[in-house]
């Protein structure tokens, strides 16, 4: 049975986009490229998006793997369009990009999804989708990267009315761009009293 992971990048006071609907990107950098990349995408994963995201992405990396982008970045293109991935979605019909459609609630995809895959499954956006199963409480591990800037206001992906759990550090790590790499393992839920 797989292991539902969430990588998401945000700021310091927890923002993953702008108030008007823009990314907030990271740095780049080589160590960006290999611990967070790296990790997030490599063989015998799964990714796992929304619609928006799945469409937003499915345009870019398969014109990713071209002679302007250096060769690390083109290895990393041709991971992401080699790897399986799976939309949640009830609306799209024919995904592409290597990708198959779950429908139906939240909850149950993801439990069908963990049942056929043996291994990381990593949901990598978008942020409608992650802050979904981050109040459903179907997390197991959150790989967080935290970017060196403020944004004041904007979206994220712990949002209001989620579920108070306590997480264990396994792992952390400063970049090269001042950016921190948390990795943490979703405990369990915290009760009123706790």
């Amino acid at each position: 049975m797989g292991t539902l992971t969430v990588a998401m990048f945000m700021t310091i006071d927890g923002f993953t986009e702008r108030a008007d609907g823009s990314l907030i990107s990271p740095d780049w950098s080589d160590e960006m490229q290999q611990y967070w990349s790296g990790t997030n995408a490599h063989d015998g994963q799964l990714l796992v998006y929304g619609r928006t995201a799945l469409e937003f992405n499915a345009a870019y990396w398969p014109t990713a793997d071209t002679a302007e982008n250096g060769d690390e970045y083109r290895a990393f293109a041709r991971t992401m369009n080699r790897l399986p991935k799976v939309v949640i979605s009830d609306t799209l019909e024919q995904p592409g990009w290597n990708a198959t459609v779950e429908r139906g609630p939240l909850d149950e995809a993801v439990t069908r999804i963990k049942q056929r895959h043996d291994g990381e499954i990593v949901a990598v956006g978008g942020i409608s989708l992650v802050a979904a199963l981050t109040k459903s409480g179907l997390v197991d591990h959150y790989r967080l990267l935290l970017m060196p800037r403020l944004a004041g206001s904007g979206r994220s992906i712990f949002a209001d009315g989620l579920p108070a759990t306590d997480l264990t550090l396994v792992g952390s790590r400063q970049l090269d761009t001042g950016a921190l790499l948390l990795d943490y393992d979703a405990g369990r839920e915290v009760r009123q009293g706790d």
